[in-house]
């Protein structure tokens, strides 16, 4: 593939002792490649691949925090991951791509989407009846690298589609699980009605505000007293009576 894309020839490839490696070392040796080899356990003498695949695991990482997408789909989500590194900006690289390093052009940036976001793929060359939905909602996973197109994964029918007209809802992640409201313990209700718009009574304008003004009953001197002294008996009554100009006082007994 090197040889016919980008019309040169490799010479040297390094790797650890790992098991995925060993194999592939009597193939090089036919074809004349030297493979070298980093100490056992000593990792930094292969610090460019080591860095590299911290940065395919970490943005593999964020993928899945923020699509909440499950881990079954990891070959997905790093594959993803990979085809976001090589376009994107490198201040190791002056700012520039690998892929523009690679290819000598700026890349394309109008097909990237939101991974995992919802997606609704053109279905009607799938349908096998004319009153069949167009489209079902189903979750982006990526892109296919033998398909200029999306991969679409319908959850009802565990069935991924590749096509190249999808709509896409990149604010909605169907692996998501919504937050659940409670009030006072128990599950609200999820519906929430808009319409109709309730009516807002209109507020009074250059009007005086009301004031409310509360007066306190002054008590009797004898309740008072009583108030203090509750085991106090109250004093006598007494009854006046008028005659004429003269008013005398009689006392009750």
């Amino acid at each position: 593939m090197v040889e016919r894309q980008f019309n040169t020839k490799l010479k040297s490839v390094q790797s650890d002792w790992g098991g995925e490696f060993r194999t592939l070392s009597t193939l090089l040796s036919s074809l004349g490649i030297i493979h070298r080899l980093s100490c056992p356990h000593t990792s930094e003498q292969n610090g460019i691949v080591e860095r590299r695949h911290r940065h395919v695991v970490e943005t593999g990482l964020t993928l899945l925090a923020q699509s909440h997408v499950p881990q079954r789909f990891w070959n997905f989500v790093f594959d993803k991951a990979v085809y976001l590194i090589n376009p994107m900006p490198s201040r190791a690289n002056s700012s520039k791509s690998p892929f523009e390093l690679l290819f000598n052009r700026s890349p394309d940036y109008s097909f990237l989407r939101v991974f995992g976001s919802q997606c609704f793929p053109h279905l009607r060359p799938y349908n096998k009846h004319k009153m069949d939905f167009r489209s079902t909602p189903c979750t982006f996973l990526g892109y296919s690298p033998t398909h200029h197109g999306y991969r679409c994964f319908d959850p009802q029918t565990e069935r991924i589609y590749i096509a190249r007209h999808v709509r896409f809802n990149e604010c909605h992640f169907p692996f998501a699980i919504p937050p659940k409201h409670t009030t006072h313990g128990s599950p609200s209700d999820p519906y929430v009605s808009s319409y109709p718009t309730p009516i807002q009574p209109p507020l009074p304008q250059n009007k005086p505000p009301l004031i409310h003004t509360y007066h306190r009953r002054q008590k009797s001197p004898i309740a008072a007293s009583l108030a203090a002294n509750p085991n106090r008996s109250p004093p006598p009554k007494t009854a006046s009576t008028t005659t004429g100009t003269h008013s005398t006082t009689q006392t009750a007994t």
